[in-house]
């Protein structure tokens, strides 16, 4: 017998959910657009209307009693890789990191921050222990739980997006090989994010224009950049999370297609990560 759950990914812009049933999801059925300035870069603003609206949502697909896996906004939270240089992991790398304090130029003080850690996945069993920390200010993982706590919601767990997209991307990022880019566009309302992949870690993120001409050109700037990071690199794969406008000209610029990544039968693929992260469906 399954508990009553529901995944719910958090955007500045825009909520959306789907409810697990008996560990599978449904269609995605919890959705709502947000007015300007109800968030702004991941930091709930608006917490009583709110609160409100995603209590509404509950109610309204009688999951007021669910316990509600979410996924923090993309700009939340701010992720390194971190390499463990003794060679050994050490039993809790929160404590170590906070005991290190290193300089990771964030916009706060780790102090002042939640950590999240995870193992990173394929990374080379030759290379140092490394693992992706992914870092919230401590008053915006607390804004968004006093939103659940007003909306009624039994809230289980908050998740940095970095997360939850390495955990959906996890068998692709498993299965390239150590001269292969993996290359990730987001298209999102007013951007898309770019992130290169290799050897299974995070090495390179940035916000593109949405299409056309000026995307096609920054991509390959970016390209450059790395590449000469990167001597070693002999091939590259593109995936996109959505249709890309001017995407024939970006695959022709490039000389290779575009794969959309499934995340089938989840409304994204943070949901997917989030759902794989946690075990659930």
């Amino acid at each position: 017998m399954f508990p009553q759950q529901v995944l719910l990914e958090l955007q500045d812009t825009a909520l959306r959910g789907q409810v697990l049933k008996d560990g599978a999801p449904l269609p995605v059925s919890l959705e709502a657009p947000l007015p300007a300035l109800t968030c702004r870069e991941g930091m709930p603003l608006e917490r009583e209307p709110l609160g409100d609206l995603i209590g509404d949502l509950l109610v309204n697909e009688n999951q007021q009693d669910a316990y509600v896996h979410a996924v923090l906004p993309f700009e939340a939270a701010h992720w390194r890789v971190i390499v463990w240089s003794d060679g050994e992991m050490p039993a809790d790398p929160e404590a170590e990191l906070r005991r290190i304090d290193p300089e990771l130029n964030f916009p706060f003080a780790l102090e002042e921050a939640y950590l999240d850690f995870q193992t990173l996945p394929g990374s080379p069993p030759q290379m140092l222990p490394q693992m992706l920390m992914v870092a919230s200010p401590r008053k915006l993982v607390d804004g968004w739980i006093e939103v659940f706590s007003l909306a009624g919601a039994k809230l289980d767990r908050l998740a940095p997006a970095q997360s939850c997209l390495l955990a959906a991307l996890a068998e692709e990022l498993e299965a390239a090989p150590p001269d292969r880019l993996l290359v990730l566009l987001v298209p999102e309302d007013f951007e898309c994010k770019l992130l290169f992949f290799h050897r299974g870690l995070p090495v390179f993120e940035r916000s593109l224009p949405m299409g056309g001409e000026d995307l096609v050109d920054e991509l390959k700037r970016c390209l450059v950049f790395y590449q000469r990071q990167a001597p070693e690199l002999r091939s590259l794969r593109l995936l996109i999370t959505a249709g890309i406008s001017g995407q024939e000209q970006l695959e022709e610029a490039l000389g290779l297609p575009a794969r959309q990544v499934d995340f089938h039968p989840y409304g994204s693929l943070l949901l997917k990560g989030l759902a794989a992260q946690r075990g659930l469906g």
